[in-house]
């Protein structure tokens, strides 16, 4: 038997599997950008649905309930308030918002920064990455909190960068999370609101050259780094 056809769960149009993107060759950016190859498939993340222009990784999943946001003034409002590129990754953020799901809709903005990046958007992706900072709130996890302070320097907000990074610095962390916090807070004191890949900020290992931090590094890889 065959599979059932896979279709737009707000509207029913045909919508194709989700994007699997390739394993990352290259360590990740600090805010867990992914390296390439899977850093240059962004703008395959989303779907955008032809029918109802509802957008999702995975169309297919979406319920039938989000057809309200989708047809409401603000969604569509979004077509035209704000960069054309980051426009999926904005609409799956909304989408988040209403389902409640505020860590699905931080790490969709922060998506659409990289987006604005990519655009040489400077402006419109330090927008982004202050909301992404207003919805991460003060997270727990050592690997959110870095994050965030990367999203705070990149945008800019240096003092507010600052006194986060202290306060970080009080914080119980892993030996690799002391070593991001040290590598930030010189990047913050230099006023540098520039891409950095994480390891940049990592000693070099024991067995290898220090470039060896830079290939053959999965983004899963470097999320387990932050484990004790």
């Amino acid at each position: 038997m065959s599979a059932p056809a896979r279709v737009c769960g707000v509207c029913g149009t045909p919508a194709r599997a989700p994007f699997r993107a390739p394993q990352p060759e290259i360590a990740p950016d600090l805010d867990m950008r992914p390296g390439e190859p899977a850093r240059s498939t962004l703008a395959d993340w989303i779907q955008t649905c032809r029918g109802c222009s509802a957008a999702a990784p995975d169309l297919a999943a979406l319920p039938p309930d989000a057809r309200a946001v989708v047809e409401s003034p603000a969604y569509r409002a979004l077509t035209t308030d704000g960069l054309e590129e980051t426009l999926p990754f904005r609409r799956w953020a909304l989408l988040c918002r209403a389902a409640g799901d505020h860590a699905a809709e931080a790490e969709a903005l922060l998506q659409a920064a990289w987006a604005a990046d990519d655009a040489a958007a400077m402006s419109a992706a330090a927008a982004l990455r202050k909301e992404v900072v207003r919805l991460w709130a003060d997270p727990a996890e050592e690997e959110t909190a870095l994050r965030q302070l990367d999203a705070l320097r990149r945008a800019g907000e240096f003092d507010a960068a600052a006194a986060r990074a202290t306060a970080l610095a009080h914080r119980d962390l892993s030996e690799t999370a002391q070593s991001i916090l040290r590598f930030q807070q010189a990047r913050i004191a230099a006023r540098d609101t520039g891409r950095h890949l994480i390891s940049s900020a990592l000693p070099p290992p024991a067995h290898a050259p220090h470039v060896s931090h830079g290939k053959r590094a999965s983004t899963g890889f470097w999320h387990r780094l932050f484990r004790r």
